[in-house]
């Protein structure tokens, strides 16, 4: 029996589960029980919680759909990939050397408390709050931010210690959420995890970890109340169950479901799907304190061997564009013309240096997720299946996304790390610069001679000159095998037919946005 009939079993065996109830209480079933009639409420089948209620805490990706729907954003990229205005309206820089941003807030924002949203709550989340809590992510992501300068309730100046060129793109992306510096003082971070409160389209109203979270739209939202009143995110960690759940009508939408499912329910009368690229990247990551990958003949081998032209085919039907560097194509520091090959023969000549080969493989920890983004963990056992036919045996090791992120923070990663890196902004800095910066928590490859380097493309003013550095650095970095590039990232939906869905380049899953027709 083949992996696909395993997974057609599967899902009909989940199907007749949710149909009959199977004597389960499911998130869905629970909104109805608590007087929401399940056409009233747009139930989400998602991939994951959110590790925690601190938007500013973390930078998982996973989780900012939620983050952005609970707390909003000061700026956010468009579905074209384009910086747009939210909470702020303007941003300028005062000086030629990028080290004096102002911006403007709109004059109409309320937290979910009802108090409003000033330049004051602004200052306490970018810059106060993380300078006295240095574990808090968002202080990483604002590392050069050394004050700010409130002149209004509605403007401010954000300055930077040196040059920081890329400064506003840190306003749309991983942890740049405002939180309201009162009530935060007032119940601390044991009561905000309780009971948080931001500035988001939806206010939260009950949570379940591991099981539900459920919103009620804003009426005070600046943007207006939301389209769709009720929302419910049902934690789906299967991606079998995700397929069942909007198959069966429990949810009305399913996100990151396996692309072979994405195309059947694309025949499914009153389900529409969607399969399209995004700016994520699927590659692998090295930890180069960890044998045997701080071999470079290793690293070659595990490069050389890999065919992503047949893992996009396999799993991702032709849609997943192979990567060469750590860029989407056409984006600022995407490198035409340079091609890292499909080459056996070399990889096993690289693993000959190193005194291996098919007769004597050199083995490796090997770490995936199953489920985390679609089809990761059959590209992960296929990968594999090429590294054996060169000299290189994989010791796969199924894990889960809070785990990687606490041994990558901790410096403990055990293996090379099959990982989607999100870049919802498609700025290198945030692509190669930020995977190769040996001072950041979350990065891989630690090499302390690569900081100045990284240094210097941060600091740089002149942008031609800026992305320049950074297509010579992915280059190289994609040369040497620091970080194996392996796929754009593709990202798949399934919605029910009455449900408008806007879907956008960051991958962002966003149900302010959403209309029912």
């Amino acid at each position: 029996m083949d992996s696909f009939e395993i997974d057609a079993k599967r899902r009909q065996l989940l199907l007749g589960s949710l149909a009959a109830g199977a004597g389960l209480i499911l998130p869905w079933d629970i909104a109805r029980a608590q007087g929401q009639a399940s056409d009233e409420v747009l139930n989400i089948a998602y991939i994951s919680d959110v590790p925690t209620w601190d938007p500013t805490a973390i930078t998982v990706p996973q989780a900012q759909s939620i983050y952005e729907t609970v707390f909003d954003s000061p700026l956010r990229y468009s579905a074209k990939l384009a910086l747009e205005a939210r909470q702020i309206t303007a941003w300028k820089w005062q000086d030629k050397t990028a080290q004096r941003l102002e911006i403007t807030l709109r004059d109409d924002i309320f937290f979910h408390d009802g108090s409003k949203l000033t330049t004051v709550d602004l200052k306490y989340s970018l810059h106060d709050r993380p300078a006295a809590d240095k574990k808090l992510a968002v202080g990483g992501m604002f590392q050069t931010l050394t004050d700010v300068e409130i002149i209004s309730p509605t403007r401010a100046v954000l300055v930077y210690a040196k040059p920081t060129p890329a400064a506003p793109i840190y306003l749309a992306f991983l942890a740049g959420y405002i939180l309201p510096k009162a009530y935060m003082e007032k119940v601390g971070s044991d009561g905000f995890q309780t009971k948080p409160v931001g500035a988001g389209p939806y206010k939260l109203v009950d949570y379940q970890r591991g099981s539900r979270i459920v919103l009620e739209a804003f009426d005070k939202y600046w943007g207006g109340v939301p389209s769709i009143r009720n929302v419910t995110f049902q934690i789906t960690t299967e991606p079998s169950a995700r397929v069942a759940a909007v198959e069966s009508g429990r949810a009305s939408i399913a996100v990151q479901i396996p692309l072979r499912e994405a195309q059947r329910l694309a025949k499914t009368p009153g389900i529409t799907t969607k399969i399209y690229p995004y700016s994520e990247i699927y590659m692998l990551r090295m930890p180069n304190y960890v044998k045997p990958f701080d071999d470079e003949n290793v690293r070659a081998a595990m490069h050389y061997a890999i065919d992503t032209a047949a893992l996009s085919k396999a799993f991702y039907g032709g849609e997943a564009v192979p990567l060469s560097v750590t860029a989407t194509p056409g984006s600022p520091a995407d490198v035409p013309g340079f091609k890292i090959g499909f080459d056996p023969q070399k990889a096993i000549a690289a693993l000959a240096k190193s005194g291996y080969g098919p007769n004597k493989p050199v083995k490796i920890p090997f770490l995936t997720t199953n489920g985390t983004f679609p089809s990761d963990y059959d590209m992960a056992r296929a990968i594999a299946g090429m590294w054996q036919k060169v000299g290189i045996q994989a010791d796969l090791t199924q894990t889960t996304m809070a785990k990687v992120i606490g041994e990558i923070q901790a410096t403990k990663m055990s293996g090379v790390l099959l990982y989607s890196w999100a870049n919802a902004t498609g700025d290198p800095e945030n692509y190669t610069g930020r995977i190769l910066d040996p001072r950041l928590r979350f990065s891989a490859w630690k090499d302390d001679a690569l900081a100045p380097r990284v240094e210097a493309l941060m600091t740089e003013v002149d942008e031609q000159k800026r992305m320049a550095g950074y297509r010579a650095l992915g280059q190289e970095a994609s040369e040497k095998s620091w970080v194996v590039p392996l796929l754009q990232a593709v990202t798949t939906i399934a919605y029910r037919s009455n449900i408008d869905v806007k879907t956008f380049n960051s991958g962002y899953i966003l149900p302010v946005e959403y209309k029912r027709k």
